[in-house]
């Protein structure tokens, strides 16, 4: 994967070539990490909910 690639438009520069590319377990930390501040936002919402 290679989330900064320079054909994709990816990055400022024109003669930018490909990138240094992204493992897949650094794409699955950063969706563990984006499903973890979903979930305690929805926790703080359930939470507001039920305090008077």
């Amino acid at each position: 994967m290679d989330f900064f690639d320079g054909e994709a438009g990816g990055r400022d520069e024109p003669a930018a070539g490909a990138g240094g590319g992204c493992s897949r377990v650094t794409a699955v930390l950063l969706g563990v990490a984006v499903a973890l501040a979903v979930a305690v936002a929805a926790l703080f919402d359930l939470v507001r909910d039920l305090v008077p």
